[in-house]
């Protein structure tokens, strides 16, 4: 059976609001486990540490662009290891504001936006699932041009880590 990555809603139980004030935009993503059994931690390092290498040159790119306007540009980008997963640090681009059993919440704030990202496992399933708040006018335009890149990203990670048998 072939596993397929579907749009959804935010699943009611996510913690993921609780760590934004407001929400300007919102997307989730879902998609059937190979392994119920698979942790959190493992579902979260099994996507994110796993880019494509355009995705990565994407990443290079935009980092290129914005660090003309001051914005955060990852330099101190980390590892992603179960090691370097812990609440408050930062792993790989994100940091990490909540662990628990079923749900990671990760994101940063930032001058023109805030944003969270929750990976919930539930039911078999796990949801990727992102909440972006604008700061101001420049936030909205920031993410207008990254949105279609964001959601090509999202889906293309995740049936990455689906069709490599990672989660």
């Amino acid at each position: 059976m072939k596993r397929k990555v579907y749009t959804t809603q935010l699943p009611e139980n996510s913690m993921c609001r609780n760590y934004i004030e407001a929400i300007d935009f919102k997307d989730t993503y879902k998609v059937k486990l190979g392994d119920g059994d698979i942790s959190i931690e493992n579902i979260y390092i099994n996507v994110f540490a796993h880019s494509p290498k355009w995705v990565n040159n994407l990443l290079a790119l935009r980092n290129k662009i914005v660090g003309v306007f001051g914005l955060d540009t990852n330099k101190n980008r980390t590892e992603i290891t179960k090691d370097n997963l812990k609440t408050g640090s930062k792993t790989g681009i994100f940091r990490i504001y909540s662990i628990n059993e079923n749900e990671i919440i990760a994101g940063e704030d930032e001058k023109h936006l805030n944003f969270r990202v929750s990976v919930l496992k539930e039911n078999g399933e796990t949801f990727f699932s992102t909440l972006v708040q604008y700061n101001n006018w420049f936030g909205r335009f920031y993410f207008f041009i990254v949105k279609p890149f964001h959601k090509l990203v999202v889906k293309v990670m995740l049936k990455n880590a689906v069709k490599n048998g990672r989660i």
